[in-house]
């Protein structure tokens, strides 16, 4: 009876979990030009970032950084959530952001599918955009054991 009670609780929890994270990836505006193409380009800001990742099919990560934005840098943090992996680890990389004309559309929700693995060490190349079209392309690298593929939503603000 107690493994009833304990298995519709975890169940209860993910959807509680999943679903808002996969209704905000339906909402999110797509990458501009080419379906799934990339931004080419001089990006408008740059960013260098550092955190933790964790997953057990569903994921939490954490992170901190600093964004380079018309000679200033702001530092940022971000709190993350995804659906689908397995493993811990942690990363550390940089970051091109496109479409950003002023600086307080930077901060928000940021939306994208993963994929990757890494045992030990691993590398990878990922893009997100929030709801007022700003992209982010993410070059990482990352130390640990981890297989991933799902949606992921980061939510990146601005320190004060």
């Amino acid at each position: 009876m107690n493994a009833k009670i304990v298995v519709a609780g975890f169940l209860a929890a993910l959807v509680s979990i999943a679903a808002p994270t996969m209704a905000f990836a339906q909402q999110a505006p797509q990458i501009s030009g080419e379906k799934n193409a990339l931004p080419s380009g001089p990006p408008d800001a740059t960013l260098d970032f550092k955190g933790e990742q964790f997953r057990l099919l569903l994921g939490g990560g954490s992170a901190t950084g600093v964004l380079h934005y018309q000679g200033k840098d702001y530092p940022l943090t971000a709190k993350g959530g995804s659906v689908g992996g397995i493993g811990v680890t942690e990363v550390e990389g940089t970051g091109k952001v496109y479409y950003l004309t002023k600086i307080e559309d930077f901060p928000g929700l940021y939306s994208g599918a993963t994929m990757g693995a890494a045992l030990v060490k691993g590398a990878g190349t990922s893009s997100w955009q929030n709801n007022k079209g700003v992209v982010l392309v993410i070059n990482g690298k990352q130390s640990g054991a981890a297989l991933n593929l799902g949606i992921a939503s980061w939510d990146i603000k601005l320190a004060k």
